[in-house]
């Protein structure tokens, strides 16, 4: 066979008569003939063949153009022109810009519809395709903050690259350092972007409104600066910051001693009768520089009158007036808050946690009155009245007012016992000083995450510190500068902690003789009357100090006092330590001294606990005693005598009902005792155990998750979700409750290790992503 081509220029076709030869799109000829050596002959018309070629290639990419619009355009918030895609080729940048658009609106419409879980990944998405959208970029460090603040920072810087000179950028940039206590890292970034050499420079509003916040940060160290940095600026196209630009001028002009051209310094032409709450509140701040009482007044009573059912408002009135020293118009401005907002609980437990923060306990106590009037819950009162004790150094008093809040937790929702279950583990942990508790007290702040903020890690902080705990105020620093890299009181209190830390280590190679911080009784008989006299007082702290200094200094006598200060050390450890470590405690006790004798003075100090009506303690030793092998039988009737009974007889009546009582200990935060109902209810094996195996496993991975036990709970979790229907459903609906609850660390180790089981699952993928999107913060 041979083959022939032939190129014709021609753009019609000449056909002579008879022509028999095959045509192909109308431009090739093929003409075969059969000979002992066939010749296949091509004629083509390449012009022809060119030019419909061009005309099929455009209307098939036009075609393609058009079918793929209208398969974008099914989304309602679709952004993308058919115009967009049919310049794609030469602008593909404008393309994927209006593709992140797209998503972006997308993602904003799934938040209205609640649904987080997509929203997120479609704003994240969007935003690596359009970076200079401001108002995605806000919304998704919002997302990130409540979780992981570092990276709810880190968005909002890297959008510095795309649009420096946006104020609303600025704004919730700057908002975020105040928010974060950041002021070093905010002075920095004011230094990079006024930077005369940058490219490009900031201009306009972005300018103006950098200006004055670096004025605001450098006014307390260098007045002078923040002076000649306001009086560069011209008239403020902002008002609220024409008004931050004048107080700070203000400030720096009295600090400078410059009073009489503070009072001649013009005031920015804002109306006196505008509604803008930003701008009353500047105007606030400039009559408290001033100290202008008449201005303060007239700007505070239009502020509240913005929103005059809003307690914020009436809290920053209350708040000015304390600044000022004006005691009798405070209180004027607290008694009117009572008569409005009285009867309102959120409001007053407003209240209270600001009378926390200014120092004001006859605040607290007098909201407490007020709502005890009207028949509102005490419970968030008395955990503030804790805190201040705590805030003051009298951990005695914190640990007795516990107590008295500590059983009511239970009755809130989820959500709303974060923050009293770190105030008891704070005061446990300052009072017993244990391991387990202070080990709890890390684990609550990591479950809390970013939703504690900054100013919660340097209270815990302190306040071990105050107490004497310093590893683990380190501790707890080095988790919360995970979360808050950049916040200067934690960054300060780290290096003091540190330094302490170091100090000690230091003098302990030296071998540098310790000074006994108590005085040491002389004799054996002494030391247990006076360990007596501070447990009867509650002066738990105390008592424990003491018993560290005995054993640290071992005076002669500690042989003779051996057992009774044993005793007494189970006896401190019952009154504060949760039941877990309170057993461990007991349970110690009973292996060093393992006589009748022994084991009947335990017995006679739980028949104390007993007629002080600590009957949890009282059941802890009851249950420890009873447990040893070869009891005499006067510890026998010595425990009958007690009579405690089966407290947990109860919880094997039906399935509800040890259900309810697991949940109860649950809900009381007593994972320990959770876990006595739920091995008493394996041990006894009621009829209705085999029906209630898959509430038992999942309450069971709950409680090993609270005691720090993860290998145990991923056993419960895989019996679980190995097992197809509806035990696998209870523990998809585990991550889910976790979710719920804002527990989102739990729900992710959850969920990760569901996945791990089933890796092709696709249930437990979408599981796995519903963990792993942040939720919106408050």
């Amino acid at each position: 066979m041979k083959l022939q081509f032939k190129l014709n220029p021609a753009l019609r076709r000449d056909l002579a008569p008879g022509d028999r030869r095959r045509w192909f799109f109308s431009s090739i000829a093929l003409r075969i003939d059969v000979r002992a050596v066939s010749i296949w002959s091509f004629e083509i018309y390449w012009k022809r063949l060119l030019l419909g070629t061009s005309v099929l290639a455009v209307v098939g990419y036009l075609t393609l153009v058009t079918a793929l619009f209208l398969w974008l355009d099914r989304n309602e918030e679709n952004r993308v022109t058919w115009l967009d895609l049919a310049t794609a080729p030469v602008r593909m940048e404008n393309l994927r810009k209006k593709r992140g658009e797209t998503a972006i609106e997308t993602a904003f419409a799934k938040f209205e519809e609640r649904d987080f879980v997509e929203g997120f990944y479609n704003l994240r998405v969007g935003l690596s395709r359009a970076q200079d959208n401001v108002k995605a970029r806000v919304m998704l460090a919002r997302l990130y903050a409540g979780s992981d603040p570092a990276q709810a920072l880190a968005t909002l810087e890297t959008g510095l690259k795309h649009a420096a000179n946006d104020p609303a950028l600025l704004r919730a940039l700057f908002s975020y350092y105040a928010q974060l206590q950041a002021q070093g890292r905010a002075l920095e970034q004011t230094e990079k972007l006024l930077d005369p050499n940058r490219v490009p420079p900031i201009t306009g509003e972005a300018r103006e409104f950098l200006t004055v916040v670096r004025a605001g940060l450098v006014l307390e160290r260098d007045p002078a600066e923040a002076d000649r940095l306001l009086a560069s600026l011209g008239e403020l196209q902002n008002n609220a910051d024409a008004l931050r630009a004048y107080r700070f001028r203000l400030d720096a002009l009295v600090k400078l001693g410059r009073g009489l051209e503070a009072l001649a310094l013009p005031r920015p032409a804002a109306a006196k009768d505008s509604d803008d709450a930003s701008e009353l509140r500047a105007e606030a701040e400039i009559a408290i520089a001033r100290e202008d009482a008449t201005a303060l007044d007239s700007a505070l009573r239009r502020y509240k009158a913005t929103g005059p059912d809003q307690p914020q408002n009436y809290i920053y009135a209350f708040q000015a007036w304390h600044r000022m020293k004006r005691l009798t118009l405070r209180d004027s401005v607290e008694q009117e808050y009572y008569r409005v907002f009285g009867a309102n609980d959120a409001a007053m437990q407003l209240l209270a946690a600001s009378a926390v923060n200014m120092g004001l306990s006859d605040v607290v106590h007098r909201a407490m009155q007020v709502a005890q009037r009207n028949r509102l819950s005490t419970f968030a009162f008395r955990v503030h009245l804790t805190e201040l004790a705590l805030r003051r150094g009298e951990f005695d008093q914190a640990f007795r007012l516990l107590r008295d809040w500590e059983r009511s937790v239970e009755t809130l929702k989820p959500m709303q016992r974060s923050y009293p279950d770190l105030v008891s583990r704070l005061v446990r942990a300052c009072v017993t000083g244990g391991e387990q508790q202070q080990a709890g007290l890390i684990s609550q702040l990591g479950t809390m995450r970013g939703r504690s903020g900054p100013a919660l890690y340097s209270f815990t902080s302190e306040t071990l510190e105050r107490a004497g705990h310093l590893e683990t105020a380190r501790d707890v620093l080095q988790l919360g500068l995970r979360f808050y890299p950049y916040t200067d009181n934690l960054v300060e209190l780290n290096e003091r902690v540190t330094g302490r830390l170091a100090e000690l280590a230091a003098a302990a190679e030296k071998a540098k003789p310790v000074v006994a911080a108590v005085e040491l009784p002389n004799t054996a008989a002494l030391a247990l009357q006076q360990l007596d006299d501070l447990i009867a007082e509650q002066s738990f702290l105390a008592a424990r100090e003491l018993l560290r200094a005995i054993r640290t200094g071992k005076p002669a006598w500690i042989q003779l006092a051996d057992q009774d200060l044993a005793l007494r050390e189970a006896e401190v450890a019952l009154l504060t330590q949760d039941p877990l470590a309170a057993r461990a405690v007991v349970r110690s006790h009973l292996d060093r001294f393992r006589s009748e004798e022994d084991a009947l003075k335990l017995i006679r100090l739980g028949e104390s606990l007993l007629k002080r009506e600590r009957v949890s303690e009282a059941r802890i030793i009851h249950d420890e005693v009873e447990a040893l092998r070869g009891a005499a039988p006067a510890v026998a009737s010595a425990l009958r005598w007690m009579n405690l009974g089966d407290d947990l007889a109860g919880s094997l009546t039906s399935q509800a009902a040890g259900l309810a009582a697991i949940d109860r200990e649950l809900a009381q935060n007593r994972p320990a005792e959770a876990l006595r109902v739920l091995d008493y209810v394996r041990q006894k094996a009621p009829t209705w155990l085999a029906q209630a195996r898959n509430d038992l496993l999942a309450r069971e991975v709950r409680i090993r998750l609270l005691l720090d036990q993860r290998p145990l709970a991923v056993a419960a979790l895989r019996e679980l979700v190995l097992r197809a229907g509806v035990s696998r459903a209870t523990a998809f609906k585990l991550v889910r409750d976790y979710l719920a609850d804002r527990e989102e660390e739990r729900a992710l180790l959850l969920a990760r290790e569901i996945v791990k089981l089933l890796p092709g699952d696709a249930a437990a993928k979408k599981l796995l992503s519903e963990a792993e999107a942040p939720r919106p913060t408050d």
